[in-house]
């Protein structure tokens, strides 16, 4: 990598040297002598001082001696090549850039056509998944949209959330979550990272498995032969049909916001939280067949259960779907199908 040019400090007795050279009108071979002794500097300090000047253009070579110049007429002289060596290169730039972009077409139809013949890799063990994470976050231009369920540890889901090495690329990323995670303070933590790095965080009550999906292109998938492995798809109608999936999560999710967070710190998702208890419950779910879908303990379900059916002055559970019916906590829709085929009356019918 090349360094960056940083301008050479000028020798502590520059000044002195260029005060009085300007007394004096320059500097002479004769002068030397007679310059160090009134400045107290040694013969080699004298030197470097001299040099230093001419090479900032502040002592000019004329007639045997060395004649001060203005520092405007220093700059004008330093300066000046460093600028027009700028507009070259600035050419140059625009010249590489224009050939080189005149084959993305070539590039990216000839990666549409690998990703139709490579349409899935199996990558196996946390490491490789992490490393392959991240060079498709490197190469990402448009956006990376990932789902994740359940509350485990942070650093088991950072594994699996690629961050855009520098903000300002104009990626737009979004993550999703279940609803628990705002109740959960080293999670929120990670979430309020992750809002104010420019990322886009919603939470939602249900997800059904973890995913990554890189510019619509490209989903990662956790493999189901352990490990830690993932799987990696490419074939452009499948990866659609899978972001097409996480965006309909994410349209009915909730906004997460760390300045608006109630003292629950559950905020508006508290009652997309009770829609989805409700539903399950009216639909004959267990408690701990609730509590696993909406990534929370039995005990925690229990106690939402209980403020539900507190809330909704219910008495038993069935009773607590009609009165979530006749209150608009939930809608009729969607219900017939979880009492398809049975002829007792729906909750509807009931609740109507």
């Amino acid at each position: 990598m090349r360094r960056p040019r940083t301008a050479e400090p000028l020798p502590p007795l520059a000044a002195l040297v260029y005060r009085w050279s300007l007394d004096h009108g320059g500097v002479s071979s004769a002068d030397r002598p007679t310059l160090a002794a009134e400045l107290d500097g040694a013969a080699d300090e004298i030197e470097r001082a001299l040099d230093a000047l001419l090479a900032h253009k502040l002592l000019v070579p004329t007639a045997g001696a060395l004649v001060p110049a203005s520092p405007d007429s220093a700059m004008a002289g330093l300066i000046t090549p460093i600028e027009l060596e700028i507009k070259e290169l600035e050419h140059y730039a625009g010249d590489l850039t224009a050939q080189v972009h005149s084959l993305r077409a070539m590039y990216f139809e000839s990666r549409r056509e690998r990703n139709r013949r490579e349409a899935v890799d199996v990558v196996e063990g946390h490491g490789r998944v992490r490393s392959l994470l991240d060079a498709y976050a490197r190469r990402c231009s448009s956006e990376i949209l990932s789902a994740h369920p359940g509350t485990t540890t942070r650093t088991e889901i950072e594994t699996w959330l690629p961050r855009v090495p520098g903000p300002d690329r104009g990626i737009r990323v979004r993550a999703l979550f279940q609803h628990p995670v705002r109740a959960n303070p080293g999670l929120r933590e990670l979430l309020d990272e992750l809002s104010d790095e420019g990322g886009e965080v919603r939470t939602g009550d249900e997800l059904p498995d973890r995913i990554v999906i890189f510019d619509r292109e490209t989903a990662f998938l956790p493999s189901r032969a352990g490990h830690g492995g993932a799987v990696v798809v490419r074939e452009p109608s499948t990866v659609d049909f899978l972001h097409r999936a996480v965006e309909q999560s994410w349209s009915t999710a909730v906004a997460y916001d760390a300045h608006t967070m109630t003292a629950d710190r559950y905020a508006t998702a508290g009652d997309e939280l009770k829609r989805a208890i409700v539903h399950m419950l009216a639909a004959g779910a267990k408690d701990e067949h609730i509590a696993r879908r909406l990534s929370i303990s039995v005990r925690t379900c229990r106690r939402h259960i209980a403020e539900v059916m507190l809330e909704l002055r219910a008495s038993s559970r069935f009773q607590a779907g009609v009165q979530a019916l006749r209150s608009g906590l939930l809608s009729t829709a969607g219900y017939g199908e979880a009492f398809a085929g049975d002829d007792t009356p729906g909750l509807a019918d009931v609740a109507g």
